[in-house]
């Protein structure tokens, strides 16, 4: 059977779910299987694209509007757009990646008789109002032929949530290029050295949109609170926040040195020349950053604010002693920062840990290599 994956997605801007379509498609297309895009604008990831993987422009939802009237307006326009594109393009299976735009790709599918798998991106708690409504219905488990968690933690919300069957559910990982991130005293050194570090300062690194759900507000006051001259909190990363974190950093007391490096294009550097990465976003399910971080070796502290995010800090590290977790609040982090500090050999053990569990874990070679086993089911029941 001629196999033809079509990812659905709102648009190809910068973010951790568009970075993973386009990673994976990348890999599709290089192991033979024909793989297209479906997405709106803006198709800012478009050019990291293997040369022939097909965009199809198609605005499927209202965008930063959010209108539900003009997006139920809008909703036969784009089912009959995706039928025509499923049918002239012999789509084989539909892989959903976010739900204002997953909502019309199932029911063309169904129309097609092309099976449909969705990813959960996002915890309940944070998922999107018409994601909450959809689903509460119960009509997405009868479109939806395969859920993809990327956590045990999000398998089990997808059951009680979605109301879906395990049976229903495949997990498996966001996937991170180990190639592109390493372990090595010598890289470390040159990044530090870059960067203007000294040989003993103690470097905590965010890597974030600097928006308020991201809360790194709290690892300034940490920080700030840990009020050492040789620690230095690092900040890769821009947005609506920026200035206000800067003006906070800025007026309140502490000698932790705060810079802000503004977006990265490459934040391989930053990883390898910091000690710890600070993981302070609401809801921290496992993500591209945190997975990059541990790929380079970098240790992780994850702050959690209720009993759901501390399991979800668990699920990051699988249960096992290779991170660290405190409360959500300035002075918890502080204090966890300065115990790690305390325990550079615990740091240094870490360090190969890390690496090692995301390399057997989540590497991309073993993620995308199940994902294609997982589409090749899916084909099969489509049948």
């Amino acid at each position: 059977m001629n196999s033809h994956i079509c990812h659905i997605i709102s648009n190809l801007a910068i973010g951790g779910a568009e970075q993973y379509v386009v990673q994976l498609s990348n890999y599709l297309h290089s192991t033979g299987r024909r793989v297209s895009i479906v997405a709106g604008e803006p198709h800012t990831l478009a050019r990291r694209l293997n040369g022939d993987i097909h965009v199809e422009t198609l605005q499927m939802h209202p965008g930063a509007n959010r209108s539900l009237l003009i997006y139920l307006r809008m909703l036969p326009a784009v089912i009959r757009h995706l039928v025509a594109y499923f049918r002239r393009e012999r789509v084989t299976a539909v892989h959903t990646h976010l739900t204002a735009s997953a909502w019309p790709a199932w029911i063309a599918a169904k129309i097609c008789g092309i099976p449909v798998m969705h990813s959960k991106m996002y915890t309940a708690a944070h998922g999107s109002r018409l994601e909450r409504v959809l689903f509460a219905t119960r009509i997405p488990p009868v479109l939806v032929d395969r859920f993809l968690a990327f956590t045990r933690y999000i398998e089990d919300e997808i059951v009680e949530y979605w109301h879906a069957s395990r049976s229903h559910i495949v997990v498996s990982s966001i996937g991170v290029d180990m190639a592109r991130f390493t372990l090595d005293g010598k890289t470390a050194a040159a990044s530090r050295a870059a960067f203007g570090f000294a040989a003993g300062d103690r470097v905590m690194l965010v890597v974030a949109r600097l928006h308020s759900d991201k809360d790194v507000e709290l690892a300034i006051r940490a920080a700030l609170i840990l009020d050492d001259p040789k620690s230095v909190l690092v900040i890769a990363g821009d947005g609506p926040q920026r200035e206000y974190l800067e003006n906070l950093a800025a007026t309140l007391p502490g000698r932790t040195v705060i810079r802000f490096l503004g977006a990265l294009q490459n934040p391989a550097p930053a990883y390898a020349a910091a000690n710890v990465l600070l993981q302070t976003t609401r809801g921290p399910n496992l993500g591209v950053v945190v997975l990059e971080a541990m790929a380079s070796g970098l240790p992780v502290l994850i702050a959690y604010r209720n009993e759901e995010e501390y399991k979800m800090a668990l699920d990051t590290f699988d249960g096992r002693d290779i991170g660290a977790l405190a409360k959500a609040t300035p002075e918890a982090m502080a204090a966890k920062a300065a115990e790690l500090f305390n325990e550079p050999e615990k740091l240094e053990n870490w360090r190969r840990e890390v690496r090692k569990f995301v390399e057997n874990r989540h590497s991309q070679s073993f993620a995308y290599s199940e994902m294609a086993e997982h589409y090749s089911d899916l084909e099969r029941s489509g049948r």
